[in-house]
């Protein structure tokens, strides 16, 4: 199965601890989507396709899905779907992609946040550091807080 990560789980050390057996496939992005923080990361469709959201896509089995479910608190803080990625080769996929479901209006802990930049540099990705993640980053400051 093709796993569509944007987050947390584009971290390869964290997905070596957390599902062993995935396989990094490549990069891609989602078009008509846009990356934010509600205290942890989603993506939400648009409907513009100038919006892309930079992913990583891994080859997972059926153990690694059952371990991510808990990992992301499916089905109650996030929820399953399947989306398109245009791959960095220039292939489209399928893949599952776990979108937010409880929504919590507060930005992401420093580190959370850097542990992504850092992936996005170690995939190649760290153009979209200044053009997808920060600005994502900001819309969540400005939203505040609500605990």
């Amino acid at each position: 199965m093709k796993y569509i990560a944007y987050g947390s789980n584009m971290v390869e050390e964290q997905m070596a601890v957390r599902c062993p057996e995935a396989r990094l496939i490549g990069t891609g992005y989602i078009s008509g989507a846009r990356l934010e923080f509600y205290l942890h990361a989603t993506v939400e469709e648009t409907g513009d396709q100038r919006n892309r959201v930079p992913v990583a896509v891994w080859e997972i089995n059926r153990r690694d899905e059952q371990m991510l479910d808990r990992y992301e608190g499916y089905p109650s803080y996030y929820i399953k779907d399947r989306w398109w990625v245009h791959m960095d080769d220039g292939s489209v996929i399928e893949g599952m992609i776990y979108l937010m479901k409880m929504i919590r209006k507060s930005p992401p802990h420093t580190q959370y946040y850097e542990g992504i930049a850092n992936a996005y540099r170690r995939l190649g990705l760290s153009s979209q550091i200044k053009t997808i993640l920060k600005p994502a980053l900001e819309r969540s400051i400005a939203r505040g807080t609500d605990w």
